[in-house]
């Protein structure tokens, strides 16, 4: 079984993909727990039926879709990120060649392909992938990322995803290399590179096999240029903001246990969120930088002591909430002096 674990690199956690490893799954405010890979056969208009395999990453939110048309020489590859629409429950992935889809989440860790209009599809056909562990897809398509080249080592980090790969020295290798080589830049230094791919399982000289890639036709590459920024500054509302600090203190999820988040809803006058055990939920009242929590609601689970505990202190933060500073994708509620009461940061947003 092919499993996936997590390297820092540039000071960023990225995904790798190696045999034997644990899948280490995690419940994210969305309701799913990924990474995994979701499967299933959907109507075709013109064929029996197109096998879907879409792995679907956490971390920096990447994904690989494999579209395999039934009974037709036709196989579809992407690559692309995701983010999370919570006012419709909504996955959205976006990909290569301008690919764009919408998908239900359902509470049973399924997804159901929404119309082009984001709307439910009323059919009795079947367009719901299931849920399983995850088991990566190879695929064949036209990428764009950063190329690295250091003591005879050459890495790809795909734009889209931030994915980073070996890249196997083979087929239309030595073009890319030489490319490199005559942009003249330090050894090491990232270079923008446009390629042919083909992602899939290797043997490495060192430990476990891993995803890597293959240049199966170079095309071209950009001195003095970089991935595109697509950051943007995200609103108060319809956001899942993850807690990373209350009281202080930095927060972690419990193992098993749905995130810690806030989700101040759509219309902006409610809210709901978690520490991992029960749901809360309540009236928000915000103008400009002042904000109030009004009575907290509360399901009645049992929790465990530490986190009941926890769960306690975040009403109390809500209840004495009074300002919030918002800034780019962090967000932090402040009491009537300004002093911090509580960290955010703003999880599966557009990018």
């Amino acid at each position: 079984m092919k499993h996936l674990s997590w390297v820092l690199a540039c000071g960023v956690w990225l995904p790798t993909v190696a045999i034997g490893d644990t899948d280490q799954q995690r419940l994210g405010a969305h309701g799913l727990a990924l990474p995994a890979t979701f499967s299933g056969t959907l109507p075709c208009a013109d064929c029996p039926g197109i096998d879907y395999h879409l792995d679907i990453w956490d971390g920096e939110r990447g994904y690989a879709l494999r579209q395999t048309y039934l009974e037709r020489d036709l196989v579809v590859d992407e690559l692309g990120r995701w983010h999370v629409d919570p006012a419709r429950n909504a996955l959205i992935l976006e990909g290569t060649g301008n690919a764009r889809s919408e998908w239900q989440i359902t509470p049973n860790q399924e997804i159901r392909l929404l119309d082009q209009e984001g709307q439910p599809i009323e059919s009795d056909l079947p367009y719901t992938l299931v849920s399983g562990p995850l088991m990566p897809t190879d695929l064949r398509l036209t990428v764009t990322g950063l190329m690295t080249y250091f003591a005879d080592a050459a890495l790809f980090t795909e734009c889209l995803t931030s994915q980073r790969f070996p890249i196997a020295m083979e087929e239309d290798y030595l073009a890319l290399e030489s490319a490199y080589l005559a942009a003249e830049i330090a050894p090491g230094a990232p270079l923008l590179a446009h390629f042919d791919a083909e992602i899939s399982m290797q043997p490495q000289m060192e430990g476990a096999d891993r995803m890597a890639v293959t240049v199966t036709q170079f095309h071209h590459v950009t001195p003095d240029a970089g991935c595109p920024d697509h950051r943007i500054q995200v609103e108060f509302e319809n956001i899942y903001w993850g807690l990373t600090h209350l009281d202080g203190v930095e927060q972690v999820q419990t193992d098993g246990r749905q995130e810690p988040y806030l989700l101040i809803l759509e219309d902006g006058t409610r809210f709901s969120g978690t520490i991992g055990c029960n749901r809360l939920m309540g009236q928000v009242t915000r103008e400009g930088a002042s904000v109030e929590f009004g009575p907290t609601a509360s399901t009645m689970m049992a929790c465990p002591e530490e986190l009941a505990e926890k769960e306690a202190a975040f009403t109390e933060t809500l209840s004495a909430a009074r300002g919030l500073d918002l800034m780019d994708q962090s967000l932090r509620l402040l009491d009537e002096t300004g002093a911090e009461l509580a960290r955010f940061r703003a999880l599966y947003t557009r990018y």
